[in-house]
């Protein structure tokens, strides 16, 4: 997925990709994706959870700013007894 950031883009922009449905994992599974953040005009990148069940989402991960003209990897895990969207 790639969303530009300068113009005609404007402060508060949005940009969601939603997973499907993934089972609970009670013993805890390691989700990984590239990113690449460059530029003055870089706002956030958040990775949040949220149950099928609630409308609440959990911030699992988030990076801010210019993080240089470069790929990264990043990871965090996921834990629950609850059927799950990333």
């Amino acid at each position: 997925m790639y969303i530009e950031t300068s113009l005609p883009r404007k402060q508060g922009d949005k940009a969601r990709l939603i997973s499907p449905a993934y089972k609970s994992l009670t013993t805890g599974k390691c989700f990984q994706f590239w990113y690449h953040m460059y530029g003055k005009d870089i706002g956030s990148l958040n990775v949040y959870t949220k149950t099928k069940s609630s409308s609440t989402k959990n911030l699992v991960w988030n990076r801010s700013g210019d993080r240089g003209n470069l790929w990264k990897v990043a990871q965090f895990t996921v834990k629950g007894t609850a059927d799950f969207q990333v």
